[in-house]
Formats: structure tokens, C-alpha cells, sequence
């Protein structure tokens, strides 16, 4: 009998033991570890949110930013070229070259020179190269280049018309549920103004675009024409006759002239002589 007791103490003794070392496990909490807290920060960096007024007016941003950055290029080229005609010829190629075309062209000989000036309209990405490979046709003169960054415009202007895009619609909603004509009215008139603004800013927006959308270059180039070829001189005694000649027809013409005056007194002249001829006709017929 002694010896079924004391092996059935012995198991409770184990029991309780393992029971207890049991618990202390579960009460005692696990700790993370330095790399595991450094590694939780890093995946869930804190976000701060925005109130909902902020939201709103911060909802446009992100598709203003996707706009990147749009800059206005515009400049100023004056070449000297030693051929016109071979220069004009190299110009068409580099136009084809660098996907540009030509605006408008004016062409003149004037004062000694042979000129042109054109403007071209050339990609943004492609005016620092145009430049440099025109220049390389002549001398230059002068050279002005001028870039304007209109990326803040361009952001403005798509914020505002998201702004009115959204008011509209609000206007619209709001004309839908209105009972009191008064408020229909108020809301019908508020919702034209808007659709007159957006139609305003989406133009605007459009003139962005397209300014950004190419650059401008007025190239003047010009050559100096030859100069004629003088004629053989003539003979020293050549002018002074030209001279004599020219003087003596003038005396003729002056005379003329002088005796054009006296036209009356020709005139009587010649009346009195016919009179005089008559009255001696009738003498002898009267003897």
C-alpha cells in the first residue's frame, strides 16, 4: 500500500509544478527586440491627417504635380553668312532635323545686302541644339536667349479650374433639390458665372500649354552682295561735249520759250499783213 502512495504524491508534486511554471509564462510579456522597433518605423513612417477643409482644397495638387516642369524658351539669332543661297539650304535641313518648322519668313535686297528673317517654332528639348548648329552656319552677330518657367501658372490654373469644376457641380446639385424659385434662380445665375469662369481658365490653361509647348527663335541672316563692276571711264574730251551739247539744246529751248511771249504781237503782225496785202489788191483794180 506504502508503495502506490508515495509514486501517486510524487505525480502531484510534478503537476503542480508544471502548472505553475505554466502561468509565470503567461504573465510575463515578450519584449521586442532594438532591430525589430527600428524596422516597425521605418515601414510605418507617421501620417499626419489632413482636417477634411484641408483635404479638399489639397486634393488638385497631385495632378498638378504630375505636369512636371514646363519652361518657355524664346531667343534671338543674327548670322553673317558668306553664301545666302547655301545657308537657306542648310537652315531647311536642320529645320527637318530638329522637328521644327517655319512660322513666317521675309526676305529683301536692300543697301548692298541680301536678307532674311524667319521665325521658327522648335520643341523645347530640342532649342539649345537648333541654336548651336545654326550658329555654326555664319558669323554671329548677336544672340539673345531668354527661358521663363511657367510651371506655377500652369499649377494655379489647374487648381482653379478643379476649384470651379467642383463648385459647379456642387451649384448643380443644389439646383436639383431647390423648391423655392427665388434660390433656383440665385443658384442658375451663380452656376453661369462659374461655367463662363471655367470656360476662362480652361482657355487659359490651353495658351499655357501651347506657349510651353514649342519655342520661339527669330533668326536674321544676311549676306553682302558684291558690288557692281565700274564701266570703262570716257574719254576727257567725252564730257565736256556731252555738256556743250546739252548746254546748246537748252539755249534753243530757252529762246522758244522767250519768244512764246511775244505770241500777241505775232499775231497782230500777221493781221496787219494780211491787211496791208488786201488793200493793195483792191488799188489797181479801183485805177
Amino acid at each position: 500500500m506504502k508503495r502506490l502512495i508515495y509514486p501517486a504524491l510524487l505525480g502531484l508534486a510534478l503537476a503542480g509544478c508544471s502548472s505553475s511554471s505554466t502561468e509565470q509564462s503567461a504573465t510575463v510579456p515578450v519584449e521586442p527586440t532594438v532591430s525589430q522597433s527600428v524596422i516597425t518605423q521605418r515601414l510605418a513612417p507617421e501620417v499626419a491627417v489632413p482636417a477634411p477643409e484641408t483635404a479638399a482644397l489639397a486634393a488638385p495638387v497631385p495632378a498638378a504635380h504630375s505636369l512636371g516642369r514646363d519652361v518657355v524658351y524664346q531667343g534671338e539669332l543674327n548670322l553673317a553668312v558668306a553664301d545666302f543661297e547655301q545657308a537657306s539650304a542648310g537652315i531647311n535641313r536642320l529645320l527637318v532635323r530638329h522637328d521644327s518648322y517655319l512660322s513666317t519668313a521675309h526676305e529683301e535686297r536692300a543697301n548692298g545686302q541680301q536678307r532674311q528673317e524667319m521665325t521658327i517654332k522648335v520643341p523645347p528639348v530640342e532649342f539649345a541644339a537648333l541654336v548651336a548648329d545654326l550658329s555654326r552656319l555664319g558669323h554671329v552677330e548677336n544672340k539673345d536667349i531668354a527661358s521663363t518657367d511657367i510651371t506655377a501658372d500652369l499649377v494655379q490654373a489647374a487648381t482653379n479650374l478643379a476649384a470651379k469644376k467642383a463648385a459647379v457641380a456642387k451649384y448643380q446639385q443644389q439646383l436639383a433639390h431647390a423648391t423655392n424659385p427665388a434660390d433656383a434662380r440665385h443658384l442658375e445665375a451663380q452656376t453661369q458665372q462659374l461655367r463662363l469662369d471655367l470656360a476662362a481658365d480652361q482657355a487659359r490653361l490651353q495658351q499655357l500649354g501651347a506657349r510651353s509647348a514649342w519655342a520661339v527663335l527669330t533668326l536674321h541672316y544676311y549676306q553682302v552682295l558684291p558690288a557692281p563692276e565700274p564701266s570703262a571711264p570716257l574719254p576727257t574730251f567725252a564730257p565736256q561735249f556731252l555738256t556743250a551739247f546739252y548746254r546748246g539744246w537748252s539755249v534753243i529751248l530757252s529762246i522758244l520759250v522767250a519768244l512764246t511771249n511775244f505770241w500777241p504781237l505775232g499775231l497782230l503782225g500777221a493781221v496787219a499783213t494780211w491787211a496791208v496785202r488786201r488793200w493793195r489788191q483792191r488799188q489797181p483794180a479801183e485805177l
